[in-house]
């Protein structure tokens, strides 16, 4: 399965607030074990955190482009 078709495939099966349905959740992630599911939760929060970090990048960028001193 290519990634696009998991991705659509995921979210065909998702709630109005992102979420799961439950039935697909159970048979889907039913599947994995316990250590696969915790794997695939810190790949995920990986990929939020290098997202989020990306939005602080740019918006230090912008401000320094307007000439301020960015600084922690």
């Amino acid at each position: 399965m290519k990634p696009k078709a998991l991705v659509d495939h995921i979210r065909e099966n998702q709630n109005n607030n992102k979420t799961l349905k439950s039935l697909f959740a159970s048979q889907f992630l039913g599947k994995f074990s316990e250590d696969e599911l915790a794997g695939l939760k810190r790949s995920i929060e990986k990929e939020i955190t290098r997202r989020q970090q990306s939005v602080v990048d740019e918006k230090i960028a912008f401000l320094q482009s307007l000439g301020y001193k960015i600084e922690k």
